[in-house]
């Protein structure tokens, strides 16, 4: 009597073990090539040995504490990707130029109140020299009568001879005195002034001012100096 062979069956448990296994092991590959997304978290517990009886369990949703755990690590990633994304491009941004406001020109002040400013100031207009004559001490008169006298005394005779005389004398004198006063005579120098209040004031120097037409000036010392 031949006995029949039935074949083995693999036991249950056996069969889930090798179920979970290749579950696990797919699982761990499609998160390894990307294909599934693994949430990361530093705090969550390390996974325990039994993950292969989770694999065989049905799935159950997670509980709010790893919820919780798990949403601020998946939020703060993109935002501190985005926060250092920041840092750089405000880093290689250009500075911001300061703004200038435009500013108005001021009016100009009025005249008078630059000549208040400086009332001691001017422009020197003309620089006019003028002869002085000197005073005639008489010598000269004395000395022109004389040689007159004995130039005429040499005309005519007589009467005619005295009277050529006289009237060389006379000459003489006038012409005598009118050569002292030129010898003593002097050359001063009159200087006038148009001072920024509007006035012409002039200065007389007994020499060169130093100072032409067109110069700025200024009085200092009852005297003009050229402005600086």
């Amino acid at each position: 009597m031949d006995n029949d062979v039935q074949p083995r069956r693999m036991h249950p448990l056996v069969a889930a073990a090798a179920g979970s296994v290749v579950v696990v092991s797919l699982l761990g590959v499609a998160a390894i090539t990307g294909v599934l997304p693994v949430a990361k978290s530093t705090d969550g517990p390390a996974p325990s040995g039994n993950s292969s009886q989770y694999a065989l369990t049905s799935p159950q949703p997670p509980s709010l504490s790893a919820q919780s755990q798990s949403q601020p690590s998946a939020t703060t990633a993109p935002q501190q990707a985005q926060y250092a994304t920041q840092q750089q491009a405000a880093g290689r941004a250009p500075a911001p130029q300061p703004s200038y406001a435009q500013q108005t020109a001021a009016p100009a002040q009025p005249t008078q109140q630059q000549a208040a400013a400086c009332s001691t100031c001017g422009t020197v207009q003309s620089v006019q020299p003028i002869r002085t004559e000197g005073h005639a001490s008489g010598l000269g008169a004395v000395g022109g009568a004389v040689a007159g006298g004995l130039l005429g005394n040499q005309f005519g005779a007589g009467n005619g001879r005295t009277a050529m005389t006289v009237v060389g004398a006379l000459g003489g004198g006038l012409a005598g005195n009118e050569v002292e006063k030129r010898v003593r005579s002097d050359t001063v120098y009159r200087v006038y002034v148009r001072m920024d209040t509007g006035k012409t004031r002039y200065w007389t120097y007994q020499s060169e001012p130093g100072v032409q037409p067109g110069d700025r000036v200024r009085l200092e010392n009852n005297g003009l100096v050229r402005a600086s």
